[in-house]
């Protein structure tokens, strides 16, 4: 995410995996002393075979 500025109560951001216009409720910095923990696992991502995983249409451009 890249933020790219702030009006009021609203954060202009770019990359953010969110739907527009709504609330994000708790935006924190990484702070690898608190966030970064060994050995922990993520669960089925960790078995996930993402570099064959592929995109559907709803991530093309439309109107080309």
């Amino acid at each position: 995410m890249k933020l790219l500025g702030i009006e009021g109560n609203f954060l202009r951001t770019q990359g953010v995996d969110v739907l527009d216009g709504t609330p994000v409720l708790d935006i924190k910095p990484y702070v690898p002393r608190f966030d970064c923990f060994e050995g922990v696992k993520a669960g089925w991502v960790d078995s996930a075979r993402i570099d064959q995983t592929v995109a559907d249409s709803r991530f093309e451009e439309h109107g080309r």
